[in-house]
């Protein structure tokens, strides 16, 4: 957190202040910091209210350049800047989850005292556009989508300057949590892990919708042990999820050759790859590709193949080096066309399995 104090630089979100001329008591100083962190308030923004501002005008001073109502100010002051938040409609139980764009709150609708989950867009990323208009997208996805294992959503709503999304309450952890825990994963329930996403990923095919992020991050086991995709920020129907040629969208570690390049015609196949990567992180516990910055990975799945000897080398079976081969081919001619095929490779090795 940023705080003010009388005589002292005080650091903190890449912002400095020097407060030792403000007539502002340190309750308020800290709550505009508060607001800046949070990205409710800019820090020009913050300065001109500091300095410019007695205890008696703060509030009037502070409603006027931030564009806020009276009431406004009271629900921030009283939420902490929506770090403890209160939602009209919900009674919010528990912090479930924080990532780089949204905080996820446990919580229950009060009409039908339904547990939902409430994915609330970073204030500070609620003044960009491109973010926004991402975000409003996912929300509008996860509520015409109707496919197994993937979250549902319900709406998506602007809310005190930000957006949220409400969906399903799936709780669990992430595979990457689990890997990150040190936990191992043997090829059967590996295999029927990406069996479970490759249904879904077939689902989104058939109404033209493709991921572009999947990974270890973005796919939950739930407390039931049910694979769920919980992520649908860079999906878009067609080539609607990307910006434009050149521009590369998800995650360097997964990228597809393709996405790497910054192609726009993508499909089912650039999925198919990230699970791929996704697949070996599992039965192997690292990826397939070391690099020291996101520029030389994106390289590396252009030009660098996989490398069977350290496939072989970590004791994974032919039939799995065979699903890893295929499915992360570099030529995409080479992978599995759809999900559908996939699927159909997998049933048919589990019924050797029999």
């Amino acid at each position: 957190m940023i705080f003010f104090c009388g005589r002292c630089y005080v650091y903190g979100a890449d912002v400095q202040y020097l407060a030792m001329s403000s007539q502002l008591s340190a309750i308020n100083q800290e709550f505009l910091a508060l607001l800046v962190s949070r990205g409710y308030l800019l820090k020009k923004d913050a300065e001109s209210v500091l300095f410019s501002s007695s205890e008696t005008d703060f509030e009037t001073h502070l409603a006027e350049i931030g564009g806020f109502s009276q009431q406004d100010l009271e629900h921030l002051r009283r939420t902490r800047a929506m770090k403890e938040p209160m939602i009209p409609g919900y009674v919010i139980q528990r912090l479930i989850g924080r990532g780089g764009t949204a905080e996820v709150f446990a919580a229950k609708r009060e009409r039908d005292f339904e547990p939902v989950a409430l994915k609330i867009l970073l204030p500070r990323l609620a003044q960009d556009s491109v973010s926004t208009a991402q975000f409003v997208k996912e929300g509008k996805l996860l509520a015409n989508l109707k496919i197994p294992h993937i979250v549902k959503g319900y709406r998506v709503f602007r809310f005190l300057k930000t957006y949220i999304l409400e969906m399903e309450l799936a709780e669990g952890q992430t595979l990457l949590e689990w890997l990150d825990q040190g936990r191992s994963f043997d090829e059967r329930e590996s295999l029927d892990i990406v069996y479970e996403i490759a249904t879904a990923l077939e689902g989104m095919r058939k109404v033209g919708v493709i991921h572009r992020d999947l990974k270890p991050g973005n796919i939950m086991l739930d407390r039931s042990g049910n694979v769920r995709l919980i992520d649908l920020g860079f999906a878009g129907e067609g080539l609607s999820g990307g910006h434009g040629e050149g521009t590369t969208m998800g995650t360097a570690a997964y990228l597809a050759p393709e996405q790497a390049r910054g192609e726009s015609d993508l499909d089912s196949r650039s999925d198919i790859y990230s699970l791929g990567v996704t697949l070996y992180q599992l039965v192997l516990g690292e990826l397939p590709f070391k690099a020291s910055d996101d520029q030389e990975m994106l390289r590396k799945q252009v030009l660098d193949s996989l490398k069977g000897s350290s496939v072989k080398g970590g004791g994974v079976s032919p039939h799995v080096h065979y699903f890893l081969e295929k499915m992360m081919a570099k030529d995409r001619e080479f992978r599995f066309s759809s999900p559908s095929e996939l699927l159909d490779a997998l049933e048919a090795h589990f019924d050797t399995l029999e």
